[in-house]
C-alpha cells in the first residue's frame, strides 16, 4: 500500500513516518506498519496488495498476542460466570430454606446479602491484579509510548522476582495524572496463580518499587483500622511488640516475640 493522504502515516513499530515506503494496515487496530519492520516475505505482501477478494488478514504483534490471550480470556470469564452463578443459587437456596423456616427477611439483610455476594465477586476479580507503585511514568503524549515504558518497566521487575516473563493481560495508571507524581500502576495478570507467585516471591527484589495486592475497598478500610489499632496497642505497652502479619489472605495483628508456653514437670 501506499499513502495518499496529506497526512502521512507513522509506522506504529518504528514510529518514523511511512513517506514511500510500502506498508501494510493492521485488520484489527488499522494501525500501519512498515513491510519491513513487519518483516513481511515476499507472497504475504502480494497477497495483502490484491484490491479484489483479499483473504489473507495481517495483525500487527500487539494484535496477534491479544488474539492468542483471548481464549483464555474468554475461558477465565467463563469460569467467573458459572462461579457466580453456583454462588448466587447457593445463597437463593438458603434463603428459600430460611423463607419456609421463619418470617420473611427484613430489608436490611437482604441487602447485606447483597453486599456480601458483591464483596466476594469483586474480591475474585482482583486477585489476578498488582499494584505496582513508584513506576516511572512517561510524560509522552502517545497513550502506546507511555503503555510500552509502564509495561517494560514492570517486566524488568518481574524478572528480577520470577527470572521469567509472566503472560500480562494489560496494565493502566490508577487516578488523575498530577505534575510530580507518580500514579499507582494496576498490572492485571492472566490468572490469579501468576499474581499470587509474585507477592510471595517479592521479599527477592530490592529495587524501589513497591508491589502489593488489588484490595477492594472494604478491605482497605479494615486494613486501615487495623493499623491504627496497632499503633494504640503499640503506644500502650511502650514498645513495637505487636505487628500486622496476613493468615489465610487475613491480615491480624500479632504479637512480633511471641512467648512460648513453658510446660510443668
Amino acid at each position: 500500500m501506499s499513502s495518499q493522504n496529506n497526512e502521512e502515516p507513522i509506522c506504529s513499530i518504528c514510529n518514523i513516518l511511512i513517506h514511500d515506503l510500502k506498508y501494510a494496515i493492521c485488520d484489527s487496530c488499522k494501525r500501519p506498519n512498515h513491510y519491513k519492520c513487519a518483516v513481511l516475505s515476499t507472497t504475504e505482501q502480494r497477497c495483502l496488495e490484491l484490491k479484489v477478494s483479499r483473504r489473507v488478514k495481517f495483525y500487527c504483534d500487539d494484535c496477534e498476542k491479544g488474539l492468542q490471550v483471548l481464549p483464555q480470556v474468554l475461558s477465565t470469564l467463563s469460569a467467573l460466570k458459572l462461579e457466580i452463578n453456583s454462588l448466587r443459587d447457593a445463597f437463593s437456596k438458603q434463603i428459600q430454606d430460611v423463607t419456609k423456616q421463619a418470617a420473611p427477611l427484613p430489608e436490611n439483610q437482604s441487602n447485606q446479602l447483597e453486599e456480601m455476594i458483591e464483596e466476594y465477586t469483586d474480591r475474585q476479580r482482583r486477585k489476578k491484579n498488582l499494584i505496582f507503585i513508584d513506576i516511572n511514568e512517561s510524560d509522552s503524549c502517545d497513550v502506546e509510548v507511555r503503555r510500552k515504558t509502564d509495561l517494560d518497566q514492570v517486566i524488568q521487575v518481574l524478572i528480577s522476582i520470577t527470572n521469567e516473563q509472566p503472560i500480562i493481560n494489560s496494565t493502566h495508571r490508577l487516578g488523575k495524572k498530577l505534575e510530580n507524581k507518580t500514579r499507582p500502576l494496576k498490572v492485571i495478570f492472566q490468572n490469579p496463580d501468576i499474581a499470587l507467585s509474585i507477592l510471595k516471591r517479592k521479599h527477592l527484589y530490592n529495587g524501589t518499587v513497591r508491589i502489593f495486592s488489588d484490595k477492594t475497598p472494604k478491605q482497605r478500610d479494615y486494613l486501615n483500622q487495623l493499623k491504627l489499632e496497632l499503633d494504640r496497642l503499640n503506644s500502650i505497652e511502650g514498645s513495637h511488640e505487636k505487628t500486622i502479619k496476613y493468615i489465610n489472605g487475613t491480615p491480624k495483628i500479632i504479637d512480633l516475640h511471641p512467648q512460648k508456653t513453658q510446660t510443668k514437670n
